[in-house]
Parts: structure tokens; sequence; C-alpha cells
């Protein structure tokens, strides 16, 4: 499955690195969330990134060598402690603001669909020990997402009305190095999406070099309201 998805990144910055003349390892940097994957994020990853973008530089024309490379970088990546998670949702602690950024990965012993409609009790349960345990440990004023699952109804109906009610598309450039857009060429078994792999590739003649992400199906979407509104589910 990792190599799946590793390879059609891979496929997309290739495209990047060729329409935008720039070498291949600044493309994967731009264009793909493999940091995130190796688990190389923050300045402890630092070098050890630099040191996989400049191999690839010097493979990247061969396909095949650059995944297996990939392959190797994501079995040694380091074991990081996770942070806390709920079922299927976790969130980064407040800015200095208050702004809390919650976050949608369905945990890998996952044994059926996660937003399928017999489930939505189990998704609400958890966002509610979410926020029970929020309000309980963190000063929080305002809830933010950015993420592509706001074009999807069945993720939408988790949340509260005023929440889904501000979901508008993002008024800031938008990035690849997470999951709020890559995400969605993935199913809920953690699998690439057939259709998805060619409805991405197909439209890579069509990417824009200063916005790569409009190549997506789906683009991330931003909602955000108040705390309240999820400390009234705890009601």
């Amino acid at each position: 499955m990792d190599e799946d998805y590793f390879s059609l990144q891979l496929s997309v910055a290739a495209h990047y690195a060729g329409a935008a003349d720039v070498p291949f390892g600044v493309a994967i940097d731009r264009c793909t969330n493999l940091r995130r994957r190796f688990n190389l994020w923050g300045s402890a990853g630092g070098a050890r990134w630099k040191e996989f973008l400049d191999e690839t530089n010097s493979i990247s024309n061969d396909h095949a060598a650059t995944l297996s490379l990939c392959m190797k970088l994501h079995e040694r990546r380091p074991r990081i402690k996770a942070g806390q998670s709920f079922g299927c949702f976790s969130f980064d602690p407040p800015d200095a603001a208050g702004v809390l950024r919650i976050h949608f990965v369905p945990p890998k012993d996952t044994s059926a669909s996660p937003l399928a409609s017999e489930n939505v009790q189990a998704r609400m349960s958890e966002l509610r020990a979410l926020f029970s345990h929020v309000k309980r440990t963190e000063q929080v004023v305002s809830v933010r997402g950015v993420s592509w699952l706001y074009n999807i109804d069945a993720y939408k109906r988790l949340f509260p009305r005023s929440y889904t009610a501000s979901i508008r598309a993002a008024s800031f450039p938008l990035h690849l190095n997470g999951s709020s857009t890559w995400g969605q060429v993935l199913n809920w078994r953690q699998a690439v999406k057939p259709a998805m792999r060619e409805a991405l590739l197909a439209r890579l003649p069509t990417m824009q070099i200063d916005s790569p992400w409009k190549i997506f199906p789906y683009q991330p979407l931003v909602a955000c309201s108040d705390v309240d509104a999820f400390y009234e589910l705890l009601d």
C-alpha cells in the first residue's frame, strides 16, 4: 500500500520538477508528504531529509530506484511517540490565539468504513471524548480544520451546524506536505484508490506551478467556529 502511495507522489513530483524546472528533490519537498511519512519532520529529521533529497537528485530519472529508496527509508524511519488520539480524531495543541486544529485519520486496525452511516454514533462518541479532554486540559477559543474531507457530506454530518456552516475555500496558499490534500487518494484501508490515481495523473498536464494542489479533484476547505459549539456536544 505504501509503495503505491509513494509511487504516485513521486510521479506528481517528477512532473512538477520538469514543469517548474527545479531539482527533483525540491519538487519532492514541495509536492509530497513523504517527510511526514518518514517521520523526519522538524529539526530532528532535517539532516536525514536533506540527505534523502540529495540522493533523489542523483537518480531522478530512475523511478524504480527512487521508489526503492523511499521504501527503505520508510522501513527505517524513526519511531516517534504518537500524540493522543480519540479513535479517528486527534488535535494539535491550541496556538497563541487559542485556535485548536483537529485532524481525522482512521486507525490502522479499522475494519469498516469509518464514515459509514452505521458508524456515525461511534465517531460522535470520539468527538465528545476529544472535547471532554480538551475542556479539562486546554485553553481554547475556537476550533479550526483544513481538509479535503469537508467536501464529503458523510464527514460534515459529524460536526455542529455552526462549524459546517463556516466551511469555505481557503484564502491562503495550500501545501502538499500533509494529508489535508493527499489524504483523498487513499481509502479507509489506506490503499490508493484506482479511480483517484487515474484522475490525478490525468490532471498533471493542467498543473499550475504556483498552485500545484489544484490538480487534486477535491480541494481542501476550511472550517472554523467557537469552541462552545463543540462543548455543547457534551451536554
